[in-house]
């Protein structure tokens, strides 16, 4: 009967990794959904000293790395589990080893102190089956089990993960002993124990304190210092910095070691381990502390004055996207009350904002920084500020605002530019019709001017440049399309007003295209399965187009004539410098499914909307060529982040003509007739655009 028991329980353990195997060989997989996506993943079997663990989730194979159900994992290794489902963090508690783990987060807590996770390591994940309706949080097998003291084994034929408990995990520890905390003459404080200890520290103000935590420790000070009724042991120190250090057993399950330093004053400090990792020592750096802002006259002109506590240390950066110029103030701090947005409008300047900043990339995670904020007006290509020191105070200049003595209405089909004199002066005008600039000129002495650019980049002007030119003071207005203007002022006068409207009737002669044929030099492009290059059909369709448009009479520039290199940056400025009406790019699709066909044109989402935009110039180009040509139709699509369509400061379309990487399309677009066909539809949807714009 003994043998008969026996012979089973070998045939059901044969049997299970027998079906373990076959599992394996047939790569079982199950359907899930991590951050929102589904996806397929393989499935693992997972044994804990040779006992399979079930559970509704099954292990699976996630980059590389085996995933498995967290509280089913951790209470078959004897460990115990908590879920906070306000911060989305799991506990794993054993007798020695504390871990803490964040859903999608890459840092983990071990006994309180903060790392990352090893490279490649997922993190933890929230999961969902096919046949489940609720979450289940999967984390790094072997990361966890090793953490905590196992062993794991991976049997790549097999395809099955073992963990092995440490059968000494749950052994009585000998508890590591706080047993010194000394205070030099400079504040420094220097905590000793009787092995090595790890130590978390966190910030707490209103008293500002610094709370140090070691875990797995007892306090038992050899110099003869005693509780008080609280069981708190107090250090008197009364030096600069630090009051006084307070020092308690926090808890005794676990062993939590709480150190209490008491500060005198706002400071920064840094705490370095010993080699030895027995001892910690904290040192302290007085912090500067920003009191104020304000604005004040300094030597005959205004300023932002900043107040500090000290003579401090800055950083200064531009950010873009809105325009804003950026002040760091290092090894500071301000008052939660004056972290606030001053209404401070100077110069450039249309408002300043202050705040502790959470220091990014560019600084240490324990850096102490004040981010002062300089929001700049609108229309402002490159803004400046002088920044200087007088002891405790920054001071602030900014530039000029460049739209001081000028102003410009946008009143829809009709605009008007003013120039605010002096007083009573003559001025000059002069309009280039085919690059589409106005120039006005006005005596330096008469006029109340800041040089520089101003970006206005509505549906009418792009720009407006201030510069001396002779003795005067020249403004250049550059529009994006022709116009009809009249001068409202006198002769003479002290605000020179002209009013400006679209021309309606525009020849081709005042018409600027510029040609973009796409790739060329060493970059070929696509290369079609008979070995067409893209770059080659490109700068074919480009001739054939920018020959017909001459013949027409519109006036156009090509961004390479033949087979040479030319960077992406490069074919704008050709056309932003001119300040072309118009930018047509020349590509050919392709892709991994050569059945794909068709016609697809690309404009940039921002210029969608108003008065002649990229996307009509592409609508109309797209229609066109669909009727020539008799192609697929596969849709506008919007492409925020090609350079092409992104820097031009017209409005810009690119066409991909047909899909190279199929053959039907190959042998189309490299025919001569056919590309005719794609001319004629390109110019009819260009003269299209501009019959209506």
């Amino acid at each position: 009967m003994k043998k008969c028991g026996i012979i089973l329980s070998f045939l059901i353990v044969l049997l299970l990794f027998s079906s373990f195997s076959i599992a394996a060989k047939n790569y079982s997989y199950t359907t899930i959904t991590i951050d929102g996506k589904k996806q397929s993943v393989s499935t693992v079997p997972v044994l804990v000293d040779g006992q399979a663990i079930n559970s509704d989730v099954p292990p699976f194979i996630y980059k590389d790395y085996t995933m498995v159900p967290i509280r089913f994992v951790a209470e078959s290794l004897g460990s115990e589990v908590s879920w906070n489902g306000k911060n989305k963090t799991v506990t794993i508690n054993d007798s020695k080893k504390q871990i803490v783990l964040g859903i999608n987060s890459s840092y983990v807590y071990i006994n309180g102190q903060k790392q990352k996770l090893p490279n490649g390591v997922p993190s933890p994940k929230l999961v969902n089956t096919s046949n489940a309706n609720y979450s289940r949080t999967m984390i790094p097998l072997r990361f966890v089990s090793e953490t905590l003291g196992h062993n794991v084994k991976w049997d790549n034929e097999k395809r099955i993960a073992y963990i092995e408990k440490n059968k000494d995990i749950d052994k009585e520890i000998n508890e590591t002993e706080i047993n010194s905390i000394t205070v030099d003459s400079n504040s420094n404080i220097k905590i000793s124990a009787s092995s090595t200890f790890k130590y978390q520290a966190t910030d707490l103000t209103n008293p500002s304190r610094i709370v140090i935590d070691i875990p797995d420790t007892k306090l038992n000070l050899k110099d003869g210092s005693k509780f008080d009724e609280n069981g708190i042991v107090n250090i008197s120190v009364g030096k600069t910095y630090v009051d006084k250090v307070s020092a308690s057993q926090f808890s005794t399950n676990p062993s939590i070691t709480r150190i209490v330093i008491h500060l005198n004053e706002n400071v920064e400090y840094k705490i370095v381990s010993a080699k030895d990792e027995k001892s910690i020592e904290i040192g302290f750096t007085r912090l500067n502390k920003v009191e104020n802002l304000k604005m004040e006259t300094i030597n005959g002109q205004e300023a932002i004055v900043i107040y500090n506590s000290l003579n401090s240390r800055t950083n200064t950066l531009k950010l873009s996207n809105p325009n804003r110029i950026v002040l760091d103030i290092l090894d500071s701090t301000v008052d939660l009350e004056k972290q606030i947005s001053y209404d401070y409008q100077l110069g450039i300047i249309k408002n300043v904002r202050v705040s502790q900043f959470s220091p990014d990339s560019l600084y240490k995670p324990d850096d102490k920084v004040v981010r002062v904020v300089f929001d700049i007006k609108d229309g402002i290509n490159d803004p400046n500020i002088k920044i200087s020191s007088d002891g405790n105070r920054i001071i602030v200049m900014p530039d000029k605002n460049p739209w001081e003595g000028i102003k410009y209405e946008n009143n829809g089909s009709e605009k008007i530019f003013s120039i605010m004199a002096k007083n009573e002066t003559r001025y000059t005008t002069n309009y280039d019709t085919l690059r589409k600039i106005m120039e006005i000129n006005i005596p330096k002495e008469n006029a109340n001017l800041t040089n520089g650019t101003i970006n206005v980049n509505d549906n009418f002007i792009d720009r407006i440049v201030i510069s001396d030119n002779s003795g005067n003071s020249k403004v250049e207005i550059y529009f994006k399309k022709s116009i009809e203007y009249a001068v409202l002022s006198k002769e003479v006068d002290s605000e020179i007003k002209i009013k400006f409207a679209r021309d309606s009737q525009i020849e081709p002669k005042e018409r600027l295209i510029v040609i973009d044929p796409g790739h060329g030099g060493k970059y070929p492009g696509a290369i079609s399965q008979n070995g067409y290059y893209e770059k080659n059909v490109t700068i074919s369709i480009a001739n054939k187009l920018n020959d017909r448009l001459r013949e027409l009479g519109y006036n156009t520039e090509m961004t390479r004539y033949d087979d040479t290199y030319l960077g992406l940056y490069d074919r704008t400025d050709i056309a932003n410098k001119i300040n072309a009406d118009i930018f047509v790019s020349i590509h050919s699709n392709a892709h991994n499914d050569k059945s794909i066909s068709g016609l697809q044109t690309l404009y940039h989402p921002s210029k969608k909307e108003g008065d002649g935009s990229s996307y009509q110039l592409a609508k109309m180009i797209h229609e066109e060529v669909l009727k020539s040509t008799g192609f697929q139709d596969k849709k506008m699509v919007e492409r925020p982040n090609l350079a092409v369509l992104r820097t031009s400061n017209m409005p810009a379309a690119l066409i991909e003509v047909g899909f190279i990487s199929n053959l039907e399309d190959e042998k189309l677009i490299t025919n001569s007739e056919f590309q005719d066909r794609v001319v004629d539809g390109i110019i009819k949807g260009i003269e299209r655009y501009f019959a209506e714009y």
